[in-house]
């Protein structure tokens, strides 16, 4: 079902969520899961419970395939929200967890703790894939962040990747934690929504220690990690920069060719113009930070 949106009041998260799952989902799955939000909505817990946990089995676990309208519904119905790599058992969870009474944020939150508590990784990711949908961000913060201290990739992502609820709600402390935590798991950053909004000195200097660290101990430094860096470049960060462009690869090359543009200085300009041909590449805009992170994680 598509909204064709007259009124231009764009729809909710959980009427598109309903919309996609009726063309997909046969009658007595999708009649299983509309009891099972009713009695949510409701007040009982036990479907609540039983219904999040058995919503894969009921209604399928096939991907979404979501069309560009789609995903741009979901923008307009809430800015960030990419359900793009949504399932269909994602979504019938999510519209639990949104049938969830929430005035009284006490109880509401209660209810949330104990499906977070007794999670299998993938309703884990469920749940932390919902977050930017729910209601009382606020109270939901320290689980995202307890949640990041996952060496799990697939959890790790479900929070950090297409999810705007980090940059929206973290201190910069935390977001920082993030984008380290990210860089010692080999997480790409690229997908973190906000990775440039949220870029700060604090950050910046910690992965300038860290990347003079580990090129004093030729150990490799992720590509990535630049991004964080070209703003706040300092001189050491200039050194180690200009030795990697010099003899680095060509992944690295292009990430430091990005960092010096952001740098913005006559010291950057000059070690662009040691590779002419890099530097032309970043002038005709062939160079941008999405193909540094295809590149880099392509193996």
């Amino acid at each position: 079902m598509l909204f064709e949106n007259r009124d231009k009041t764009p729809p909710t998260p959980a009427k598109l969520l309903r919309g996609w799952l009726e063309p997909i989902v046969a009658d007595a799955p999708l009649a299983w899961l509309d009891d099972r939000i009713a009695a949510v909505a409701a007040g009982d817990e036990s479907a609540l419970y039983l219904g999040f946990g058995f919503a894969p089995r009921k209604v399928g676990k096939q991907p979404l395939e979501l069309s560009a309208l789609q995903l741009k519904l979901a923008q307009e119905a809430r800015s960030g929200w990419d359900p793009s790599r949504w399932s269909v058992g994602q979504a019938a969870r999510t519209l639990l967890l949104l049938s969830i009474p929430h005035e009284d944020p006490e109880p509401y939150f209660g209810r949330l703790e104990k499906l977070f508590n007794a999670a299998e990784l993938n309703e884990s990711v469920a749940l932390f894939q919902a977050l930017p949908l729910l209601p009382h961000p606020e109270l939901l913060v320290d689980r995202a962040i307890d949640g990041l201290r996952t060496n799990v990739k697939f959890i790790f992502a479900a929070i950090a990747h297409h999810n705007p609820f980090p940059e929206e709600n973290f201190s910069e402390a935390a977001w920082n934690q993030m984008v380290l935590k990210a860089l010692f798991i080999g997480a790409e950053l690229d997908p973190m929504v906000g990775i440039d909004r949220r870029v700060n000195r604090a950050l910046a200097e910690m992965l300038i220690d860290y990347a003079h660290e580990r090129r004093a101990a030729a150990r490799p430094i992720p590509a990535e990690l630049w991004r964080m860096v070209g703003p706040f470049a300092d001189e050491t960060a200039m050194e180690d920069m200009a030795a990697i462009f010099a003899s680095g690869t060509e992944v690295e090359q292009a990430a430091i060719a990005l960092a010096l543009a952001a740098s913005a200085t006559d010291e950057a300009d000059n070690i662009l113009r040691t590779r002419p041909q890099v530097a032309s590449q970043l002038n005709q805009g062939k160079l941008t930070w999405s193909g540094v992170c295809a590149a880099a994680y392509a193996n």
